[in-house]
């Protein structure tokens, strides 16, 4: 078997379903299970086994009765290089075991990913999206990075705001009390109707599950701290596709009407758009504004008006909004010809939103809360107060308190970790930072990397068919790199065979006719041609860069090239140049120094032939040593005798 069809095999094993180390019965029982169809070390193979395997490394996901009979000395072949690479302690290869632990690690998040966020996710987002949602909320703004002090007096206010609307107090005289202002507006009150997607997460995991008229708790989101009111539901008002003709205010007030006589005079709507609209991006497109719907980041009024339109009209009289004045035209209402369809459009939508990232902080964030992860508050503002009042000391050498030191600050599952362990990590991670400068940032990518360090072994406790995957791959790595050293590699070969071979074979390794030539190169005709005066002006195509000519320029008399275009240099005479032609997307010509006689390849130039050559034996050499190692045994006609009963 050659080197390609070996990786194959590999790769198409690295995801195996069982483990190519399991066993129920050994071969020393010398009665073999009903189900065995081979046996490799005392350890029998079920045709289950086989199959499976098969399976897994399949594209198709199908066998056939010889598709196993033809792959189980394969398997078998590859259960004995497990065994070999065993004994040999490929197992416990460090460059092996680091690329284990990266994949092991991606797994796990592409796991919790796929089988469990993004249906969740995804089942959450969908029950949501027939929804609209009327709100109204308080908003205390918080700056990107507030400290301590400015967090919790935001909460505290917030609460205050909440207690006057429990307590009956006018709604918008609350909110002009506690908002924060902008521009000399309120930055709270009342939000248009909206959709599943259109807030950020936090908002709209608590808007979704108020009832009406129900006042949230304090809702912490990247603005600052909210409360929310819902006033009403209502089920979704499908997406309508939007055209218009749009007149500025400031224009001609007679030119909208004009667009609309034109249109009931028969006018083509394309053509009426490119000669009265004034919305240069949209005259592109036919006027084309998008899929309206009420999470559509347009002033509420104008969304409103978009959805009242009557699809089943060509076009519309002039509409004054507070953009202008148009004539719209719906061109279509969305709909789903079936489940599936509309499923797919769903998860587009859900992989656009905030809802979803696909990314190991969001994996983080969603474990976080499965696992309800904790922070003791107390003990982390105790330790900044210790830092803020230290003198400026790098985190290198920074040191708590025993007592400090020793204070809960973060639990997940049943892991719980002490101040002391945050500063150790500080010390490893910010050593050359002093104390004056901190970033509550640290905090939450300490708790991140604590979550980050058991995330395999959380998978595999909570999902233990995850653990066959990891460790296929594992298999994977050891096979591989076990082929590698064996049959690939030229450092593990034995020279003295290959010279044997050598000595016995010159006539084998040879430089037929051979042309010591210059090839130059480039992608322009004009540079190219100066290049080429240069060299039939009587220059040597080496003083080419040195006078600067911008060319490439290679020189070779190896003859390893063969083929088009080195027949060129079959019909040259020494110290001509050849025609033009293209190689490598480049304009090229030869330049012939001379024709070289043909001479035997000292070893070294033939040493990659004669490895190559002898691969194929090397290989083969191995497995008659690993067959014979480990007793290899293959029952064929059991293959198809249970693929009879079983298929």
């Amino acid at each position: 078997m050659n080197k390609n069809i070996l990786q194959v095999v590999c790769v198409g094993l690295l995801f195996l379903v069982t483990s190519c180390t399991g066993s129920k019965s050994t071969q020393s029982d010398r009665v073999p299970p009903a189900d065995a169809v081979g046996s490799v070390g005392g350890e029998f193979v079920t045709y289950d086994e086989l199959r499976d395997n098969f399976v897994a490394g399949s594209i198709t996901q199908e066998s056939t009765e010889d598709d196993l009979v033809e792959f189980l000395p394969i398997y078998l072949d590859y259960r004995a290089k497990i065994l070999d690479a065993k004994q040999a302690g490929y197992y416990e290869n460090e460059s092996i075991e680091s690329e284990f632990q990266l994949y092991a690690k991606q797994a796990s998040y592409a796991y919790w990913m796929d089988q469990v966020i993004k249906p969740l996710k995804f089942q959450e987002f969908k029950s949501r999206y027939d929804q609209e949602i009327k709100s109204r909320h308080i908003l205390i703004s918080l700056p990107p990075a507030p400290s301590p002090s400015d967090t919790a007096a935001a909460y505290e206010r917030i609460l205050e705001a909440r207690e006057k609307l429990i307590n009956g107090e006018d709604y918008s005289e609350v909110d002009a009390q506690f908002s924060t202002k902008r521009n000399g507006r309120t930055m709270g009150g009342e939000l248009p109707w909206l959709t599943v997607g259109t807030t950020v997460a936090p908002f709209e995991n608590v808007l979704f599950e108020l009832e009406i008229g129900e006042i949230s708790a304090p809702v912490r989101t990247q603005f600052g701290y909210h409360i929310i009111e819902l006033l009403d539901k209502r089920e979704r008002q499908p997406d309508r596709r939007v055209y218009h003709v749009y007149v500025r205010p400031n224009s001609n007030p007679s030119k909208i009407e004009d667009a609309y006589k034109a249109l009931q005079m028969g006018g083509q709507w394309e053509d009426v758009v490119r000669e009265f609209s004034e919305d240069t991006p949209s005259v592109q497109n036919e006027g084309y504004i998008g899929w309206i719907n009420n999470g559509s980041r347009y002033n509420p009024d104008f969304v409103d008006t978009l959805m009242n339109l009557d699809p089943n009209e060509p076009f519309t009289k002039p509409i004054t909004t507070n953009y202008g004045q148009h004539i719209f035209k719906v061109d279509s209402v969305r709909t789903f010809k079936t489940e599936e369809a509309r499923d797919e459009y769903l998860m587009d939508i859900l992989k656009e939103s905030d809802a979803f990232q696909e990314s190991n902080s969001f994996a983080l964030e969603f474990l976080k809360t499965r696992f309800n992860a904790k922070d003791n508050k107390d003990a982390y503002t105790d330790f900044k107060a210790y830092i803020n009042q230290i003198d400026s000391t790098l985190y290198s050498e920074l040191s708590v308190p025993a007592e400090l030191g020793s204070t809960q600050v973060f639990t997940f599952l049943e892991d719980s970790f002490t101040v002391a362990d945050y500063v150790d990590y500080l010390n490893n991670t910010r050593a050359n930072e002093s104390t004056p400068f901190y970033s509550d940032n640290w905090f939450n990518r300490f708790k991140d990397a604590k979550i980050d360090e058991r995330l395999v072994e959380i998978t595999i406790e909570q999902f233990p068919e995850f653990k066959p995957q990891v460790n296929s791959y594992k298999e994977g790595l050891v096979v591989y790199q076990i082929n590698e050293d064996s049959v690939w590699s030229t450092a593990t070969i034995d020279t003295a065979i290959l010279m044997d071979r050598y000595l016995n074979n010159l006539e084998n390794y040879r430089y037929e006719k051979r042309f010591h030539y210059y090839m130059i190169t480039s992608s322009r005709d004009t540079t190219l041609d100066r290049a080429i005066a240069f060299v039939e002006a009587g220059n040597h195509p080496d003083s080419l860069h040195a006078n600067e000519f911008k060319v490439g320029v290679t020189a070779d008399s190896t003859g390893a090239f063969r083929g088009e275009p080195f027949t060129l240099l079959d019909e040259m005479e020494e110290g001509t140049i050849s025609e033009r032609f293209e190689y490598g997307n480049r304009k090229a010509h030869f330049y012939l120094v001379e024709v070289l006689p043909a001479r035997t390849m000292t070893f070294d130039e033939a040493f990659h032939r004669l490895a190559s050559e002898y691969q194929p034996i090397r290989e083969e050499n191995w497995l008659n040593r690993l067959r014979k190692t480990y007793n290899i045994e293959a029952y064929p006609m059991k293959v198809r005798e249970l693929y009879q009963q079983k298929e």
